[in-house]
C-alpha cells in the first residue's frame, strides 16, 4: 500500500513539475554577432576570467586569444573584489565577513559599434567566520568567491542573450 503511494506521489509530482514550464538551466541563446569574441581586460586563466571564458565556450561562443576584425569584443572595464567586515563579536574578533563583487563591462561587434552599453553587476556573500576554524573559514572564503563569479557571469550571460 505504501509503496503504490509513493509512487502516485512521485507520478503527480513530476506531472505538476512538468506542467508549471520548469526546465533545467541550459545554454543561452546568443545572438550570431556574438559567435566569435575576443575578451580583454581581464586574465581568462583564473577566477573570474576562467569561469567567464567556460560560460561562453558553453554558450557556443569562441573565445579568440587574439583580437580579429569580425569578433564581437568584450572589454571588462572594472572588476573589484573585497572582504568587509560585518560583525565584530564581544572579545573584539572579527565574526563575520560580507565578501563583495562587482563587474563593469561593455560590447562592441567587430566594426566598432556599441553592443551593450557599459554596464555594472553586483554580488555580495556573507559568511561567519571562526577563529577556531580558520582552515574551513578559509575554503568557505574560495567556495563563496567562487559563487559569486558565477552569479556574475550568468548576469553577463543574461544580457548578452538580450543583443538584438
Amino acid at each position: 500500500m505504501s509503496r503504490s503511494l509513493l509512487n502516485g506521489f512521485i507520478g503527480v509530482l513530476l506531472v505538476v513539475i512538468a506542467g508549471c514550464g520548469f526546465q533545467l538551466r541550459g545554454a543561452v541563446p546568443l545572438p550570431d554577432s556574438l559567435k566569435l569574441m575576443y575578451v580583454q581586460g581581464i586574465n581568462l586563466q583564473q577566477g573570474l576570467g576562467l569561469t567567464l571564458k567556460r560560460a561562453l565556450k558553453q554558450n557556443g561562443i569562441q573565445v579568440v586569444d587574439d583580437y580579429e576584425k569580425d569578433s564581437a569584443l568584450l572589454t571588462i572595464l572594472e572588476n573589484r573584489s573585497e572582504r568587509r567586515v560585518l560583525s565584530v563579536g564581544n572579545n573584539a574578533k572579527v565574526s563575520e565577513y560580507e565578501l563583495y563583487s562587482m563587474l563593469k563591462f561593455k560590447v562592441t561587434d567587430g566594426q566598432g559599434k556599441l553592443l551593450v552599453a557599459p554596464q555594472q553587476f553586483e554580488a555580495i556573500r556573507d559568511y561567519q567566520f571562526d577563529q577556531t576554524q580558520v582552515l574551513s573559514s578559509d575554503g568557505e572564503e574560495a567556495i563563496l568567491r567562487e559563487q559569486l563569479n558565477q552569479q556574475l557571469v550568468d548576469s553577463i550571460l543574461r544580457r548578452l542573450s538580450a543583443v538584438k
